[in-house]
């Protein structure tokens, strides 16, 4: 009789986590919906795709922010040389606060010039690379990734943690403009994307 197994399936979680972001993705962009009018004319529908302009400004937001996430967690994934309960569930905070940006990007979406809306969506943004960052924080402290991979990877760790103190900073910055949160979530999320790993 075999020995019990109770290994975790890297391939089967990272399918998982991928399949989560897909439907998260598809449920952000059916939030962009097109206001009905009564009338129809030429005037009618600039004014409604321009109604539409602080939807799409906090749609480009997350979804910029998803690709980037998506990308480093696949190449952690690629890198991880096993997967434990704990990391697992660490994954399922990561994950939480992931499922949660379909409901504050619509929400500033809907309320592009109210501080709190959009100060909401940057403490979620903040939460989920936070403990996105706790990932390679506990797969590092508990050996779970080569080492060559973590000197690999030391500027790019640097990057992220700007890229996270940006994200506090965007915060109260909502209470002085939402647009320079707005600007500045942009920037950092294009930046993180581009990078060279």
């Amino acid at each position: 009789m075999p020995a019990p197994n109770y290994n975790y399936d890297k391939k089967r979680f990272e399918a998982f986590i991928d399949a989560i972001i897909a439907i998260i993705l598809t449920i952000l962009v059916l939030e962009l919906r097109i206001p009905e009018t009564e009338h129809s004319s030429d005037l009618n529908t600039q004014m409604q795709v321009a109604s539409l302009l602080p939807s799409f400004i906090s749609y480009i937001g997350s979804f910029l922010l998803i690709a980037g996430i998506w990308i480093d967690h696949h190449i952690l994934f690629l890198n991880l040389q096993k997967i434990t309960k704990p990391y697992i569930l660490l994954n399922m905070i990561y994950i939480f606060f992931l499922s949660m940006i379909p409901f504050t990007t619509a929400f500033a979406g809907n309320h592009f010039h109210d501080s709190f809306a959009v100060a909401l969506l940057f403490v979620n943004y903040f939460l989920m690379n936070f403990f996105f960052g706790g990932l390679y924080w506990y797969a590092s402290k508990k050996s779970l990734l080569p080492k060559e991979f973590l000197e690999d990877n030391k500027v790019t760790g640097k990057f992220s943690i700007f890229g996270i103190i940006g994200l506090v900073v965007a915060i109260p910055l909502a209470y002085i403009h939402t647009y320079l949160s707005f600007g500045l979530g942009i920037l950092i999320f294009t930046g993180h994307l581009f990078k060279k790993k």
